[in-house]
């Protein structure tokens, strides 16, 4: 050990200090009083690895912010803070790791849900933040991994956005379809051009016959439409079927996106740090039930099972 003001080896222990019970140090011949803290992953958090390890495994589960805070005796702003902390270290995961893939199916759509109050109940100088944000996904349909997303409106510039990032991560030509929403296809126009077999599954919804005027629901798809716009797409991988049964996944596994709850995101950089979350446990942590593995070793970027130690830890 060395001291880092005088370079003297001649140290010695003097105690501990923080929560996490950090060695220090002092030289014998200046006195000067140092530490060497161990490098931690969660950063300044006192919250140890093991801790942060269990919050996010019961996040990842549906259990919400609150009911983990009772559950393990940790402080809801401790929670919301490791969020964010981990979330952002979830996008540079994802950001770094998520390259160079090559689908040959790939499923697009988004989810709903709203930032601390619903659009029609918002007031004349409320936060634009607030209101109906929509998580858009990427899946692709044979490996299930989630190659891109994005947390933000349902408009043209969300969709370029998303689009412009699903196309950084992709390698080759594959077939692309997506939901009826129009913006996708100005926005494949300029990103993929003509190299890519694109098309759209317009689905029309009809009311229950037996609705009642308090009826809660979207509606039964009464008939799809397949459109080819661009290229020769197979006319039987036309579907959304994969990326709709991963947007229940979303909704089973994040409480915040949970329907009817009041579970719900009151700033937009939560929910943002929360699906970060949500994508890079999928991809990495979580075994998909049909390929026994998980999206990620299924696409070749990963070569086991990923821990949600492993997660926290990672870059």
């Amino acid at each position: 050990m060395t001291c880092p003001k005088c370079g003297n080896e001649n140290v010695k222990r003097f105690g501990y200090y923080g929560r996490r019970k950090i060695q220090r140090y002092r030289c014998r011949q200046c006195r000067a009083t140092f530490n060497v803290a161990p490098p931690s992953p969660l950063g300044t958090h006192y919250t140890s690895p093991e801790v942060a390890a269990r919050i996010v495994a019961m996040m990842m589960e549906g259990v919400s912010v609150r009911a983990i805070a009772r559950l393990l005796d940790v402080d809801k702003n401790t929670i919301l803070s490791l969020l964010l902390t981990i979330g952002e270290k979830c996008q540079t995961l994802l950001d770094s790791r998520i390259r160079n893939v090559r689908p040959r199916y790939v499923q697009l759509d988004e989810t709903w849900n709203f930032v601390h109050t619903k659009e029609k109940h918002l007031n004349d100088g409320d936060p634009t933040e607030w209101g109906d944000t929509y998580t858009w996904l990427a899946l692709d349909s044979e490996t299930k991994l989630m190659i891109s997303y994005l947390v933000g409106k349902r408009d043209a510039a969300s969709a370029h956005t998303f689009i412009r990032d699903f196309n950084s991560r992709v390698l080759g030509r594959c077939q692309v379809t997506s939901d009826g929403f129009r913006s996708y296809v100005p926005a494949m126009e300029e990103y993929f051009g003509a190299d890519v077999d694109f098309a759209q599954l317009v689905k029309i919804y009809g009311k229950p016959d037996n609705a009642g005027p308090d009826w809660y629901g979207s509606g039964k798809v009464i008939k799809t439409v397949p459109t080819t716009v661009t290229g020769d797409p197979d006319p039987k991988r036309i579907s959304t079927s994969h990326v709709v049964r991963v947007n229940l996944t979303v909704r089973m596994q994040l409480r915040r996106s949970t329907r009817a709850t009041n579970g719900f995101s009151k700033k937009l950089r939560h929910l943002k740090a929360a699906v970060a979350l949500f994508i890079a446990w999928y991809n990495f942590v979580r075994v998909h039930s049909s390929l026994r593995v998980t999206p990620a070793m299924e696409a070749g970027l990963s070569n086991h099972i990923w821990t949600v130690g492993e997660l926290i830890a990672a870059t």
